[in-house]
């Protein structure tokens, strides 16, 4: 796998370090960690955010047994849209 440092301002429509992330409970964040971002709400290119929140559900589903509480605020939160959005 390519270290993130490969991608550093490479290709702004491809993969690379957008984001600087903290903790909001300002505990240390390993730099060797890789992170990604997923815009799921606000303004913006609405099928990339829509693809973003058909991710999000997969992973809910993903993580149903390990984090249950966390599988399901994400699947209220945006599986409610979802569902209405393919009703009308």
């Amino acid at each position: 796998m390519k270290s993130m440092s490969t991608y550093i301002y490479k290709e702004p429509n491809g993969l690379y370090n957008k984001y600087v992330i903290s903790r909001v409970d300002k505990k240390d964040i390993n730099p060797d960690n890789v992170y990604f971002v997923l815009k799921l709400e606000g303004e913006g290119d609405a099928v990339h955010m829509e693809a973003c929140r058909k991710a999000v559900l997969v992973y809910a589903k993903e993580i149903e047994s390990h984090l249950p509480q966390l599988a399901a605020d994400l699947r209220e939160r945006y599986g409610n849209d979802q569902k209405q959005e393919e009703q009308q």
